[in-house]
């Protein structure tokens, strides 16, 4: 699928993944649709994207609340032509074992990432299915892929968004939409800000999977890792020798950072106030 001319609505549009995301997009030649928790937030998004020439509509949505998406997305489809791709993006991530904290927080987790992503791509699916051309993209994580500790809540949504993407991608096969799903590694953003890695897990910047993101939609392609070298690590290894990737995640201690860091969710609360 061209990019160029076509318009990209991205949720947590407002800084790291979405932010990059809004810039790759917009450097292809497409214009954009952002969405986060925060109008104000969405600012610099905006500018970046404008520098570049190509039009940017910012709206501040909770992708939790059905109501506000319903009536974001009455508005998002009079701009422009409407929007050919979905990127879904927004996200949270807390950790800490899974004990140590009040149900309250998983539940928010796979409220946010999973059921918000697959209610807003049911209500965008019947748009995109009229167009000639449309993609969804979905954000996973390598998570989704291999769950370890410190991260059970994010594991569990992150693999029904692996699931929900496969699944998706096969009902949609007869027609003009494709879907793909994005297995990031540990991205240097905010919601990893603290947490120690090791090399099973490199950190790659946001810019990183946004390339690939448009590499996705571009070339409809049903997965893709970042790095390449995840897939090995993540996908193979367990799948082919499953004792030894838990034995090599334990020497290496790939979830520890997690496990201690105790992640919050974001506290951020949108302003009363729409574009």
């Amino acid at each position: 699928m061209r990019v160029k001319d076509k318009t990209v609505l991205i949720t947590g549009a407002a800084r790291g993944i979405g932010q990059a995301t809004a810039l790759e997009f917009a450097k292809a030649g497409a214009d954009v649709i952002g969405i986060d928790l925060s109008f104000a937030d969405v600012q610099q998004t905006t500018e970046a994207v404008e520098k570049q020439g190509r039009a940017f509509q910012a709206f501040s949505c909770d992708i939790t609340d059905g109501t506000a998406v319903s009536e974001m997305l009455k508005k998002a489809q009079q701009f422009k032509s409407g929007f050919d791709i979905l990127v879904n993006n927004a996200g949270v991530l807390p950790s800490g074992p899974f004990m140590d904290r009040d149900f309250t927080a998983w539940r928010k987790t796979v409220e946010t990432n999973l059921i918000a992503l697959m209610a807003l791509t049911h209500l965008v699916l019947p748009y995109l299915l009229k167009r000639k051309n449309a993609h969804i993209v979905n954000i996973a994580s390598i998570a989704g892929k291999y769950g370890t500790e410190g991260v059970v809540a994010y594991s569990a949504s992150k693999h029904g968004v692996v699931g929900f993407s496969s699944a998706l991608r096969f009902e949609l096969q007869d027609t003009p939409v494709g879907v793909s799903c994005i297995f990031p590694s540990q991205v240097e953003t905010r919601l990893s800000e603290g947490v120690s890695h090791t090399f099973l897990t490199p950190v790659i910047q946001p810019r990183d999977v946004a390339v690939a993101v448009r590499k996705a939609v571009e070339k409809n392609l049903a997965e893709v890792y970042v790095p390449k070298s995840q897939r090995f690590v993540v996908s193979v290894i367990p799948s082919l020798a499953p004792r030894f990737a838990r034995w090599l995640n334990r020497m290496m201690g790939a979830s520890q950072g997690w496990v201690h860091a105790k992640k919050e969710i974001s506290t951020d609360v949108a302003e009363k106030r729409e574009a």
